[in-house]
């Protein structure tokens, strides 16, 4: 069976969604980790409304005194990950591809199933992407353009196009986003769907049989702008890498992918300013009350 290796940009970067608890030592109080990286995402916003987002996050973990960049700098390096790929590739050179959202996957995957038969896919992912749905079930329409980055594998194991999936969580997250939920709409493939950590498949799995293609995305709505950068050094590991959104034009999202996100910390620092000089004006009106 030929296989697919997808690689989220998410993957490399560590959040603490999932902690019960994160000190804030410049108020001496603790938050869930949920509101602390509220890092919510749709990829149908505008890039200045995401720019926007990106400042005010970052602009609220240095006022909590939280060094957002040590916080979500990439434990595993982009060089060590593709040595490890490496040998589970047996040195292959193997052609991908590149683009912005993750939905871009199940195209990928319709196009090579044509050719080679159903995929076995291999996703080094923060998410499963196989539907975060509780209740009904979306239309699965890859050919019309509706699928989304959460729900391509789950639209490609529906069409046929994946026989067998893999999910690889990063060590730093572990199993805490796939373990006890339910999900009804995947009964059906409960023995092609498996999910492993990082550490895991490395100690564990063998050569992987037959690989066809490669496909990275950046996933800007999880993914800061600073490190479009260490992004750009994964392709180049990689080594030969085409661009979709070059190519194809930009789908679900407003960014291409070779194009680096606008980004300067000095406007951090101005956001946080005007939020102080806010404060100090409201407490001036309180004051004369």
């Amino acid at each position: 069976m030929s296989t697919m290796i997808s690689i989220d940009w998410d993957f490399f970067i560590p959040h603490g969604m999932y902690e019960r608890e994160i000190y804030l030592p410049a108020v001496k109080d603790t938050l869930h980790g949920s509101l602390v990286f509220d890092w919510q995402m749709s990829e149908s916003r505008s890039a200045d409304f995401e720019r926007a987002l990106w400042e005010i996050r970052a602009a609220n973990f240095k006022t909590w005194g939280l060094d957002i960049e040590e916080m979500t700098r990439p434990p595993l390096s982009n060089q060590d990950f593709m040595t490890e790929l490496s040998i589970k590739l047996n040195d292959a050179v193997v052609p991908a591809w590149k683009a912005d959202s993750h939905a871009w996957g199940s195209i990928i995957a319709r196009d090579y199933a044509k050719v080679y038969g159903p995929l076995s896919v291999v996703n080094f992912d923060a998410h499963h992407d196989l539907g975060y749905r509780n209740t009904g079930l979306p239309v699965l329409d890859a050919e019309n353009g509706n699928v989304h980055c959460d729900d391509w594998a789950w639209m490609a194991l529906e069409k046929g196009w994946i026989s067998d999936y893999t999910v690889v969580y990063p060590d730093w997250l572990g199993k805490v986003e796939w373990e006890g939920v339910k999900r009804p709409w995947l009964k059906r493939f409960s023995k092609r769907v498996h999910i492993q950590t990082w550490s895991e498949w490395v100690m564990t799995s063998t050569e992987l049989d037959d690989p066809e293609v490669g496909f990275i995305c950046r996933s800007s709505s999880w993914t800061p702008p600073w490190l479009d950068g260490e992004f750009e050094n994964l392709c180049d590991e990689w080594g030969y890498v085409e661009c979709l959104d070059c190519n194809m034009g930009t789908a679900n999202t407003d960014y291409n992918v070779c194009e680096k996100r606008e980004w300067d910390w000095a406007d951090v620092d101005s956001q946080i300013e005007a939020r102080n000089a806010m404060i100090k004006r409201l407490e001036e009106i309180q004051n004369q009350a």
